[in-house]
Order: C-alpha cells, then sequence, then structure tokens
C-alpha cells in the first residue's frame, strides 16, 4: 500500500492547489484529513490528473476535527451505461493526486493522505 501526502499553506484568501510529485497506478482505499489548522468551513476537491481529471472525493465544510473517508465510484451497466443502483467500487487511478482548498482561511495548515493499493 502507498500512502500519498499532500500538505500545504493556504494563501490570503484561503485557497490552496497541491499537486503531489509521486505519479500512482491502484484502487483508492481511503482518504484522511489529518486536521491542522484550516478553518471549519474549508471545501476540499481532490482528483486524480493524467489524460484526464477524474474526481475521487469533494467535500464541503471539512470541519475542525479529522476525519477519514472511503470514496466509492458506482459502476455502469454495459448494456446502457446507466448506473447501478445498488453497487459502489473502489475508484482506479493512474496519476498524481491534487487537492484544491477553498475557504480554508488565512495562511492556514491543510494535510491529507491518501491510502493507495494495487487490488
Amino acid at each position: 500500500m502507498e500512502i500519498i501526502e499532500l500538505t500545504g499553506t493556504t494563501d490570503a484568501s484561503g485557497d490552496l492547489t497541491i499537486t503531489s510529485t509521486q505519479r500512482v497506478v491502484g484502487y483508492v482505499e481511503k482518504v484522511v484529513h489529518d486536521y491542522k489548522t484550516a478553518d471549519t468551513g474549508a471545501d476540499l476537491t481532490l482528483t486524480c490528473e493524467a489524460e484526464i481529471s477524474e474526481s475521487i472525493l469533494v467535500k464541503a465544510n471539512l470541519g475542525t476535527s479529522d476525519s477519514v473517508f472511503y470514496p466509492r465510484a458506482i459502476p455502469n451497466k454495459v448494456a446502457d451505461g446507466t448506473a447501478f443502483t445498488d453497487a459502489a467500487e473502489k475508484i482506479f487511478v493512474a496519476g498524481c493526486f491534487k487537492a484544491v482548498i477553498a475557504q480554508g482561511g488565512n495562511a492556514l495548515v491543510v494535510r491529507f493522505l491518501v491510502y493507495v493499493s494495487d487490488e
């Protein structure tokens, strides 16, 4: 299992973009918000960047405590492309993670750990 760390400090307007330098291939197991000092209203958009940008997790108002998320994708039916209503699968990624923070507060620290497995 690989653990990708995304840590940074927000700018004066409370915004931050962090892109990992390590490319990963595998399945997202979980995302840990390791609370540091960001405002309670901080919003997160986590994507995997490759040929396209794929959404992994979008969370508004992260809060002021540590939290763990298990993002999953809803698979599509082969016959017509509609989504299943009773299934969810781990998200396959091949690229670099990017975390975008909005409303995080002035010069405050955010930290995320993304756990990626090969199965």
